[in-house]
């Protein structure tokens, strides 16, 4: 549970970094231009799309998985991270019914 949350607060700054760089962008051309997935990836990871088309099976690499890398990686990471935090978030305890006397 605490992992999944730690993992949605961390998606979710990274939504927050790459709409910070969409939006300095925007300033400075004045056009809006969203970084794809695959592109956000590569500042990181250079040969991280590369490797894992290796490990992957031809059929799954072209029609899902590079799909998903053309999408805005603001969106795509926020979205992600929001559903981990409502998925993992803290649930308030139940309440325990009590019998007899002490009810």
């Amino acid at each position: 549970m605490l992992l999944g949350r730690i993992l949605g607060w961390l998606l979710l700054a990274l939504a927050m970094l790459a709409l910070g760089g969409d939006g300095l962008r925007w300033l400075e051309s004045g056009r809006l231009t969203l970084i794809t997935l695959r592109d956000f990836w590569l500042h990181f990871q250079p040969d991280g799309p590369a490797l894992l088309q290796s490990l992957l099976p031809p059929v799954l690499w072209d029609p899902a998985v590079v799909t998903i890398l053309t999408w805005p990686a603001g969106i795509a990471l926020g979205a992600l991270g929001l559903i981990l935090l409502i998925l993992f978030r803290r649930r308030p305890p139940k309440r325990r019914q009590r019998f007899g006397a002490l009810a």
